[in-house]
């Protein structure tokens, strides 16, 4: 009797808080989901809606903490995480992002997550949330 290995590259989200003008900082996290689940985090980026240059590029990690929060830091963060496995039937597999807007004083912070439409085993959802 054979046995396979299944291997499927990981669907990706970003988790952080809403966070207020008064906040030094706030955490986007990167939730891979995929077999193997030895996760490798491979970049951060953050760019601006409609357009294609990259603002800043972080080095890999599960937690991106961004501190003394302005309005320079509003935009898509994007977190790319591989495990080794070259299938997905999600080709958005391996990339997760989430578009934080940070307002001046008087105003709420707003973060809106977004997930892929796709519907996986880590997004019962299947469609865009505002977290």
């Amino acid at each position: 009797m054979n046995s396979f290995l299944f291997a499927d590259k990981p669907d990706v989200i970003v988790l952080t808080k809403n966070a207020t003008s008064t906040d030094d900082l706030v955490d986007l996290r990167c939730v891979p989901n995929g077999v193997p689940d030895n996760y490798t985090y491979t970049l951060w980026e953050h760019t601006w809606p409609g357009h294609a240059p990259v603002l800043r590029s972080f080095s890999g990690s599960e937690v991106l903490r961004l501190e003394n929060l302005t309005h320079g830091y509003s935009g898509f963060y994007t977190c790319r995480v591989e495990n080794g496995a070259r299938y997905s039937r999600n080709p958005n597999a391996g990339v997760g992002s989430a578009y934080l807007q940070v307002q001046g004083s008087g105003h709420k912070n707003c973060v809106t997550l977004l997930i892929p439409s796709h519907k996986s085993s880590n997004n019962p959802f299947g469609q865009n949330t505002k977290a």
